[in-house]
Parts: structure tokens; C-alpha cells; sequence
């Protein structure tokens, strides 16, 4: 069963994954997080950023992933690094949250990275480090993942 606020997101998101979305190219996103200051933030290469956005989204800044829990939206995972409505973003269906990052979860729907990148390093610093992504510690974290920006020219 869906509520009244859900089903406006839902439509909301639908809109926005029409009008400004975006699958981005692995060096084009290398240039913009470098450009961006995550190469070297907080300790963390680039090429974990970029291994990180590839395993949550397919580097797809629409990418969105609702947990539901008896018909109510109990979480959503929001854009290219799928940040948290529980624990980071603000929404209208999420019951409780920690709201760090204080910025509304459908601005990591669109193709604008830069409230997307100002979360995640606030994200890093409020987590210990990249561990807060799932993705990360099983796909990145102690591989080897140079290929991420190998042919970039970065």
C-alpha cells in the first residue's frame, strides 16, 4: 500500500530521472571527484570513490533503492553512491533518521554531483571512513582497484 507522500516521490523521482539524470563515464567521473577534492580526502584514492559509485549505482545518478516494511517505505538509497534516508538525507517517509549530511534526499537524484560529493565527505568524516558503504568494504577495500581511473590521464 502506498502513501499519499510516497506515491509523490515516486512520481517526483520518475520526473527527475527523465529531465536531469545521468549514467556517467568512469573517467568523467574521475575528473569531476578529482576536480572536486575526494583524490586523496580523508586518506581515501580516487579509485576508491570511483570503485565505490560503480558498485552502488553503476555510476547511474537516478539510481534509487526502496526498503519497504508493511507497505511503509522503511529506507531509500538515493543517486550515484545511494546515500541513506535513515542515517544521512532528509525525506518525508522515513520515520526516524540521524540527518547528517541535512540536505533533502531527492537532490542525489539528479546529474548535479555536488551536494552528492559535499554528503559523502561529510559522510566520511562522520563514519569512521568509507566503511559506511556495504559496497565498498566488500568490493574496493584492500583489492586492487588501480583500474579505476587506469586511461583516465588523471
Amino acid at each position: 500500500m502506498c502513501t499519499r507522500s510516497m506515491k509523490t516521490l515516486l512520481i517526483l523521482s520518475a520526473i527527475l530521472t527523465i529531465a536531469r539524470t545521468k549514467t556517467f563515464e568512469r573517467c568523467e567521473l574521475a575528473r569531476i571527484f578529482k576536480y572536486a577534492g575526494l583524490d586523496g580526502y580523508e586518506g581515501y584514492s580516487l579509485q576508491n570513490w570511483i570503485c565505490t559509485a560503480f558498485y552502488e549505482s553503476a555510476y547511474n545518478s537516478a539510481a534509487l533503492n526502496i526498503e519497504w516494511h508493511r507497505g511503509k517505505i522503511l529506507s531509500m538509497d538515493c543517486g550515484l553512491f545511494q546515500i541513506n534516508s535513515f542515517w544521512w538525507c532528509l525525506d518525508n517517509d522515513t520515520p526516524v533518521s540521524l540527518r547528517n549530511c541535512g540536505m533533502n534526499c531527492s537532490d542525489f537524484l539528479d546529474d548535479d554531483l555536488t551536494d552528492d560529493i559535499v554528503c559523502v565527505k561529510s559522510i566520511v568524516k562522520l563514519h569512521p571512513g568509507m566503511s559506511a558503504w556495504t559496497t565498498w568494504n566488500s568490493n574496493c577495500h584492500r583489492k586492487n582497484i588501480d583500474h579505476f581511473a587506469a586511461g583516465c590521464g588523471i
